[in-house]
């Protein structure tokens, strides 16, 4: 009988477990990616940034405003391995890219109205035309369908993406949903997504091939996910994470601090008030503030620090480390 229970209770814990569904972030996210460029006996790599910063109201709908800053293309032998990924977000010289939201787990994006590649806007569309403008959001994911469905990219020329199975993936100890899929299309060599890892992960998207990497041009070119990160999570492929950095792992809303993001100030809240040190971390990982709290609620003022990503860590007397990204803007 007790077996029975046993098993009974692992049965709901499991299942309860399965159904703890990861958004997208809403308010910090940042997405580190490389392109890979083959030029004969020489590659060039493209390292860039896409970022969340801000809000912004579309056809009457709301949205997280997405950034791009790219570090620029630099060129090595084809005999040399892929460096780390180390570029910082400029907020200030970052560009807008457009905009992000989520519908019953559906992610959709509104990319900037003028189409140019100075946003970076390596996409392809149909084989006989491009966009010179858009007046439409763009499925990116859908996280709302089952095995054996099948999801169709209208301006993709119609591409079906065929969910052939889902699984999970374990990051920082929590089981995320992953899709696996195969795609049907009519494209022609250079739009076919030869790239991507042909699945996507709930709340980052491609953790192989990037954000967007169902729409990106591929010709003789590659891209890659070096790192997610929001205010819950970190995820990596090789580095370039600010909690990397700093050999720390962000652990999941275990940090009471808000408004996240913020102009001013922050408010951070302590369940057991006890002195515990504060230390601040720019998007290198050099520490630009620190301090000491004792108290249930206190004010951290930032309206002096520049505009960007941030590391919080908080160490209590028993030396336990606590971290989350915040967003200053």
């Amino acid at each position: 009988m007790k077996k029975i229970v046993v098993i009974f209770l692992l049965i709901c814990s499991t299942s309860s477990f399965a159904q703890t569904y990861f958004p997208f972030p809403d308010s910090v996210g940042v997405w580190k990616q490389t392109s890979i460029y083959d030029q004969m006996s020489t590659y060039g790599f493209t390292h860039y940034n896409i970022f969340l910063k801000g809000d912004t109201n579309i056809n009457g709908n709301s949205y997280k405003k997405l950034y791009t800053y790219s570090c620029g293309q630099f060129i090595l032998p084809s005999t040399t391995q892929t460096p780390i990924f180390n570029c910082p977000i400029d907020t200030l010289n970052s560009l807008y890219y457009g905009a992000l939201r989520e519908v019953n787990k559906k992610i959709l994006f509104f990319p900037d109205s003028l189409y140019n590649y100075t946003r970076n806007y390596n996409f392809c569309f149909t084989i006989n035309s491009s966009p010179t403008s858009f007046d439409e959001e763009l499925l990116l994911y859908d996280f709302n369908i089952s095995i054996g469905d099948t999801v169709v990219y209208e301006t993709l020329d119609s591409l079906k993406m065929i969910i052939t199975s889902i699984d999970s993936i374990i990051i920082q100890s929590d089981f995320r949903k992953r899709y696996n899929y195969n795609l049907i299309s009519n494209w022609s060599s250079s739009c076919n997504p030869f790239g991507t890892g042909l699945n996507y992960v709930e709340g980052i998207g491609d953790i192989n091939s990037g954000l967007f990497s169902l729409f990106m041009f591929y010709f003789e070119n590659a891209e890659y996910i070096n790192c997610f990160e929001d205010n819950e999570v970190t995820f990596s492929n090789n580095g370039g994470c600010v909690t990397n950095s700093l050999n720390e792992n962000v652990q999941k809303n275990k940090l009471k601090i808000y408004p996240n993001p913020s102009s001013d100030k922050f408010f951070i809240e302590l369940e057991n008030p006890t002195p515990t040190s504060i230390r601040l971390f720019d998007i290198n990982g050099k520490e630009i503030y620190s301090t000491t709290i004792n108290q249930v609620t206190s004010t951290i003022d930032v309206s002096s620090f520049k505009r960007g990503l941030y590391l919080v860590k908080l160490i209590d007397e028993k030396g336990t480390t606590k971290s989350q990204l915040i967003s200053i803007y």
